[in-house]
């Protein structure tokens, strides 16, 4: 851009540095604050979480299968938890124990701090209504509906 351009920004980035840095609306464009002057108060967006999708563990919460099933940690659980977590999915798995379906996030990692030090899973889903995903993140939409999910588990 050129001194003296206008430009309007959606949000300013924290990139974890000394220099903030601006999003310019409606673009994929990020630029360096140092020679730009903002007209009013930008909300702040963290710059390193607007590419992937990040959930936290605000209370204990059970870890489940693809199929619905809860994951048996021999009594041991998720632990509510100040870090944040990476998921890539989002949607609808027929849990048979409550004969509905529920929206669950997809976990990129395969372990999950717990009560007792540490989970480890192969496949792990948490339900959405346990997390609180962080809204700075960017947004998961729902790959599937709730009808979607029970008539594949009746298919099975």
């Amino acid at each position: 851009m050129e001194k003296g351009t206008r430009a309007d920004t959606g949000s300013d980035g924290d990139d974890d540095g000394e220099l903030a840095i601006y999003h310019i609306k409606g673009t994929n464009y990020w630029i360096y604050s140092h020679s730009v002057k903002a007209a009013k108060e930008i909300p702040t967006v963290t710059y390193n979480k607007t590419k992937k999708s990040l959930i936290q563990f605000t209370k204990p919460t059970d870890i489940y299968n693809a199929d619905g099933t809860k994951i048996d940690f021999k009594g041991d659980q998720v632990r509510k938890q100040g870090g944040s977590y990476r998921v890539d999915k989002l949607l609808y798995i027929w849990v048979p124990s409550e004969k509905k379906a529920e929206l669950f996030y997809h976990l990129v990692s395969n372990s999950v701090y717990s009560n007792h030090g540490e989970v480890t899973f192969s496949d792990g889903y948490v339900k959405a209504s346990d997390v609180q995903f962080d809204p700075d993140s960017t947004a998961l939409t729902p790959s599937n509906t709730a009808a979607e999910a029970q008539a594949a588990a009746v298919k099975k």
